[in-house]
Order: C-alpha cells, then structure tokens, then sequence
C-alpha cells in the first residue's frame, strides 16, 4: 500500500477538507466582521493553523511507506513516528479552546481560578510530555482527560452566564455558542477511543478502521459547526444588536 493509497483508504482528507471549509470560514468572517473581539480573530487564525498543522502531522505516514528515502534521518529516531506532535498540539488545543471561552467572562473571580487552572493545566501538560509520559511511543492520556475537563468547566461556566444573561435571546449569534456544541461533541465521542490506543498498531486493522471513521464523522461536525457560526455570526457585531 502506497501512501495515496491509505490516505484514501482511510478518508482522512474527508475530515482535512472541513478543517479547510472552517478555515475559510474564519476568513470569512474576519473579511466581514473588521471589529470582531481579538479572541474571535485569534480563533479565526488558529482554524487555518490546526489544517496546515494536521496536513504536516502526515510526515509519520509518508515515512512509513516511503521507507524513509525522503527523510532518512528520521528513520530509527524518536520522531519517526507523530505521537510526539500530535501530544503537544493536544495540550495547545485544550489551552487554546479553554481561554476562548474565559476571556469571554467579565473580570470575576471564577475567571481568575478558571485561568489560574488553565495555567497548572499546562504545567501538568508540560510535565507529561517531558519527564514522564512515553511521549514518542503513545498518546498521554492524562494530557487529554485533563484537558477535555478542564474545557467542559470552561464551557459550563460560560453556558451559566449565558442563561443569566439577556444575551441568551441571541445566543444564536454568539460564535461561542457553535465553538461550545462543537467540542462538546467532539470530546465527548473522541476522547473516550483513546482509552485503547495500546490496540492501535497496523496489525490491528479493525481497530485502526473504527477509531478513523469516529474521529472522521466528529471531525465534520465540530468544523462544520465551527464553519455554520463563522458564516452566521460574520453579520458585524453592532448591526447584530441592533437587529434584535
């Protein structure tokens, strides 16, 4: 099997393509919406980050069945295989989400502990992914566990406000409204596989097959979701008060 081969095989540029429609969903709204919140803009730019960065995560496949002729270096290295990048990028996505939804809370105590918990979050992170998880042979899932509570208090902190507030008239207008129901899902479908990444391996077909086809089907409803509220909510932000 070639490197085409499999990714066709496993339809993995079926979920890199709403990586991408999300993406340009984000510039979208950044074409439209000029005085959107700096955490939106950054939110925007981070979609196109996450699609280049899942393309380059691809390098581990490419190796395997080039056997290593265009990267000979890394052949017999501990970065042969993407456990290591996709371990960092984990802790930066859960941060990344995670603070979205705190600076979306007036200055407040419970903001100040959310951020003070995000912040042990990434030195727990850190820790993991350098003295103590394997993280070139397998997936720490610590850093995910943790991760996916600290962004569901995150998000329940923010639905709370949401219901105590008047914006809960037009929370179809609320970007983070899309950005909570998306990570949601895709957490609560995803997280739970990693639990038998140990049966991950390519003797393990069946395996390999199940955990693509969950990630594939979530990956297009949490950037689909994402895309939905870009596009909605690219309506600039006065003329959507005053339209309701």
């Amino acid at each position: 099997m070639e490197t085409l081969e499999y990714y066709i095989k496993y339809k993995l540029y079926v979920g890199q393509t709403f990586e991408l429609i999300a993406a340009l969903a984000g510039s979208y709204y950044l074409f439209k919406n000029e005085d959107a919140p700096t955490r939106f803009k950054f939110f925007a730019w981070y979609l196109w980050f996450v699609f280049i960065a899942d393309i380059f995560g691809l390098y581990a496949v490419w190796n395997y069945f080039d056997d290593y002729q265009t990267f000979p270096w890394l052949k017999d290295s501990p970065f042969a295989k993407n456990e290591w990048y996709y371990n960092c990028l984990t802790v930066l996505r859960y941060i990344v989400y995670s603070s979205l939804f705190i600076l979306s809370l007036a200055p407040s105590k419970i903001r100040q502990i959310l951020k003070g918990i995000t912040f042990i979050y990434l030195i727990i992170g850190i820790v993991e992914i350098l003295f103590i998880g394997d993280v070139f042979k397998e997936y720490i899932i610590t850093n995910y566990f943790l991760g996916s509570l600290l962004l569901l208090v995150c998000i329940a902190v923010y639905f709370q406000k949401l219901l105590l507030s008047d914006k809960i008239l037009y929370f179809s207008k609320d970007l983070l409204f899309y950005i909570a129901v998306g990570v949601i899902v895709w957490n609560l479908c995803v997280i739970p596989i990693y639990i038998y990444d140990n049966y991950f391996t390519t003797e393990n077909e069946e395996f390999i097959l199940l955990f693509a086809s969950i990630l594939r089907y979530c990956n297009i409803f949490m950037y689909s979701i994402f895309a939905i509220g870009l596009v909605v909510c690219s309506q600039p932000r006065k003329r959507i008060l005053r339209n309701i």
